[in-house]
Order: structure tokens, then sequence, then C-alpha cells
């Protein structure tokens, strides 16, 4: 047996086989895309290790892909996805000094689109708190993100998802949120009164001229009733 084929038996003895496939799967969602064998070997190494730290690998794999499709340099595209890790890796430390041990992938990622935008960690817990499901969290995170992108301020943007989700809002409504708040703005709503419009309840959705589930949803955010993703899953909480 080649010293190869030995490693590879040894890798498989001590890698559960969801997360073995689960990379195969991720190396074929890249030779599919056209990403030379290299590339995909280095982004490879970059997603294992990040699994290893219990970081998520799929945003990893996505950047790559996304920075391939815009002919970024294999060098910028490895450099970034680096980059990406230790913001990953950031995240997930603000998310357990905040008292959730153990985020999940989608929260993690969540948080630190979130932490890009100037949230801190204080609303970060705030939101996860108010969440329901995992997948609720990593949703109102990108959404609080989205907003600040808007020109609405990190704490506002924070009690807004806070209070959408208090209400009881769906995962869809919840996504729609700057759908809504870009709705205002184009009808010349300065952002200091949007981000009190939406704190107030917004209104109806289809008064402002938005339908639920087809809006401007935060990137990457795929069109549909995300309250499917969230199902069964349990709530976030505090160990």
């Amino acid at each position: 047996m080649t010293a190869k084929r030995w490693w590879l038996v040894v890798l498989l003895a001590i890698v559960p086989a969801g997360l073995v496939a689960q990379q195969q799967n991720y190396q074929s969602q890249m030779t599919e895309r056209g990403l030379p064998a290299g590339l995909v070997a280095q982004v490879d190494a970059i997603a294992a290790d990040a699994t290893a730290q219990g970081l998520p690998a799929g945003p990893l794999v996505d950047k790559a892909i996304e920075g391939w499709a815009k002919h970024v340099p294999e060098p910028r595209i490895v450099t970034a996805l680096n980059q990406f890790q230790v913001r990953l890796r950031a995240a997930q430390q603000a998310l357990i000094r905040t008292g959730h041990g153990d985020p999940a992938g989608l929260v993690i990622a969540g948080a630190a689109e979130a932490m890009a935008q100037g949230i801190g960690e204080t609303q970060l817990g705030n939101i996860v708190d108010a969440a329901q499901t995992p997948a609720a969290a990593g949703h109102g995170l990108r959404v609080a993100a989205a907003l600040v992108a808007q020109g609405i301020g990190a704490d506002d943007a924070s009690a807004i998802v806070v209070q959408w989700m208090h209400r009881g809002s769906t995962d869809a409504q919840l996504l729609d949120l700057p759908s809504l708040a870009n709705q205002y703005r184009g009808q010349g709503t300065p952002p200091s009164q949007i981000g009190q419009r939406l704190m107030q309840g917004g209104g109806s959705m289809a008064g402002a001229g938005v339908s639920p589930g087809m809006g401007s949803r935060p990137p990457g955010v795929p069109p549909g009733n995300p309250d499917q993703t969230g199902s069964g899953q349990s709530r976030t909480r505090r160990p």
C-alpha cells in the first residue's frame, strides 16, 4: 500500500462519514464550477481546517466559487479565504463570549456578516436570544447587517430585528425587512425615520408596496419560505 493510500485509510477511519461526504460534495461543486484542481485542493484544505475548528465550511467554498466566477486570481482568492476564516473565528468567539456555546455554522456566518457592519457583541447576543431557531438567528443577524448597510444605525438595526422576532414574525417576513427599508428610502424617507417606522412595526408590507418573500433579501438568502430551513431545529440557548 502506498503512503498516500495509507494516509487516506487513516483519514477515513477518524473522520465521520458525513463530513467526508460533505467534503467530497464541496470538491464536486468547485470542480463543476470550473475551479482548477490546484485551487480546489487549497480551498479544500482551508475548509477542512475551518471544520476542525467548528466553523462553517460552506461560506468559504461559496466565496471561492464567487471569486473564481469574477475572475479573481487564485492567490487573491486564497488570501481572501484565509481572512474570511479569521472573521468567522472572531464571530464564533464573540458568540461564545455572549453565552452562546457551540453556535451553529449559519449563526457564525451571520454573526461574521453582522460584525463586518459594525454590530457589536451585545447586539449579536440580543438577536440570537430573541431567535426561536438557529436558522432564525442566522437570518436575523444577516438582516441586521443589511439594514446597517442601508444607513440604519447598528443599535437600531439590531433592535428592529429583535422586536420583529418578539412579535412572532416568520423568517420570510424578517428577511423582507431590507426590502421594506429600501421601499421607504425610494419614497424619500431619511434613514433615521426608516428605522423608526420599522421599529414601530413598519405597517403592512403589502401597503408599502412590498410582496412578502419577494423582496431584496440579504445576499445569499434564497427566495421562498425560509421557515422550512429552520423547522425541527431547537432554539439556540445559553448553556
